[in-house]
């Protein structure tokens, strides 16, 4: 019987993403916009080969049911098996419908102090945080069942406090001039609910949301729960033996992205509240036949 080495897998789809950018940085040269833009086909494609089908994977704009927009993410993960895409452009953007969406990213090629990149991915998920209806759809049994319990939480058995969170994460293919102590400040700062829930710096480590003690370190996905002892830190995740520090590091984004998606339960959008504003008719204009 064959082992599969799991380690050596995401190890080489890491090198793979390197590679890439090595290449794309050859090419373009000092364009970043263009280089940095092959960078994020490489790591969508990667996720639509990696993901079962019943998610959607694409790069775009959220929209609400009020006509309301985000800023242009990276990618975006959605549910393929109900309303994964609202509209299409000819150049490829998609405007997805944030009821149908789990998960939200940026990817860049490379990290740069300078461009401020994690302050401005923070102040588009504030923007959608805070300009486009999402209504939170609290899990009912998350504390054990209860009087308000309902059936359809207690047949899908999700573990997640709110059912409809949209994850976010960020993605830097090489460390550039990346220094912890530069963006400690600022995450110490901002309000956690408008920080990426992760951030993978490839060839370096993770920013995690985290509790330490003498002998363990624990997880929290979701930063803007406020966990009592829970905190901010870098950390590179050394893993086992023959295992290279960027497999481990795409090997844990991927878990995490798994994890919430396992966990997670959307709706189906409501399409009729989506075109609301274009199926409108007048009293006046009507004609009977």
């Amino acid at each position: 019987m064959n082992n599969i080495n799991i380690s050596e897998i995401f190890s080489q789809d890491a090198q793979q993403l390197l590679t890439s950018r090595e290449k794309a940085v050859k090419i373009h040269g000092s364009n970043i916009r263009a280089s940095g833009n092959e960078i994020e086909i490489e790591v969508r494609n990667y996720f639509k080969r990696m993901l079962p089908q019943k998610y959607y994977v694409t790069q775009g704009h959220l929209i609400d049911i009020n006509a309301n927009t985000s800023s242009q993410l990276d990618i975006i993960i959605s549910d393929n098996s109900n309303l994964p895409s609202l509209l299409k452009t000819k150049d490829g953007t998609e405007y997805v419908p944030i009821d149908s969406v789990y998960i939200i990213g940026e990817i860049k090629s490379s990290y740069y102090h300078s461009h401020h990149y994690i302050e401005k991915f923070s102040d588009v998920i504030e923007n959608i945080r805070t300009s486009l209806y999402h209504e939170e759809v609290e899990n009912t049994l998350y504390d054990g069942l209860r009087d308000d319990s309902d059936l359809h939480d207690l047949l899908f058995v999700g573990k997640n406090k709110i059912l409809n969170r949209i994850f976010s994460f960020m993605l830097f293919i090489d460390r550039g001039d990346f220094d912890c102590d530069k963006v400690s400040e600022y995450f110490k700062s901002r309000d956690n609910k408008y920080l990426p829930n992760v951030v993978v710096i490839l060839n370096q480590g993770v920013i995690l949301y985290t509790y330490l003690d003498e002998d363990k370190m624990l997880y929290h996905k979701y930063p803007e729960d406020n966990i009592e002892n829970y905190e901010w830190g870098f950390t590179p995740l050394v893993g086992l033996e023959g295992a290279t520090l960027e497999g481990n590091h795409l090997s844990f984004l991927y878990h995490l992205i798994i994890d919430h998606l396992s966990k997670s339960n959307l709706e189906p959008p409501q399409i009729g509240k989506y075109l609301s504003k274009m199926l409108v008719g007048r009293k006046s204009l009507f004609k009977k036949f």
